[in-house]
């Protein structure tokens, strides 16, 4: 055996090992970038159900506001029929407090959502 055999297998040995070691790095380096990527777009997922959910209960929080206003309505239009102004005012209170309680929530959202 030529002992240059003996180098040229060596250093064939270690380019191949080399060149290993590059691709096995690169396909690394390219994997953790997909993971990289993945987790990204799963935490921008959760933020914007997240959004998306409280936007909903504003909107759920906006009707029963809305409900209550009507509730008013129908409740004193006999009253003020009748000229019945404690009644009329007591119910305008009874419904203030429950649209306070609803606006205090909607604000507690919004500040969520921004």
């Amino acid at each position: 055996a030529c002992p240059c055999s003996f180098v040229f297998e060596t250093t064939k040995k270690a380019t191949i090992s080399v060149q290993t070691a590059i691709a096995t790095k690169t396909a690394m380096s390219f994997w953790d970038s997909v993971t990289t990527g993945a987790q990204n777009a799963a935490e921008t997922t959760k933020l914007v159900s997240i959004r998306t959910k409280l936007q909903a209960e504003v909107l759920y929080l906006e009707q029963q506001i809305k409900q209550i206003m009507q509730n008013f309505g129908v409740e004193c239009f006999p009253h003020m029929e009748q000229s019945n102004s404690g009644l009329v005012q007591q119910a305008f209170l009874n419904a203030q407090r429950g649209i306070e309680e609803y606006r205090t929530k909607i604000e507690e959202k919004i500040r969520e959502i921004n």
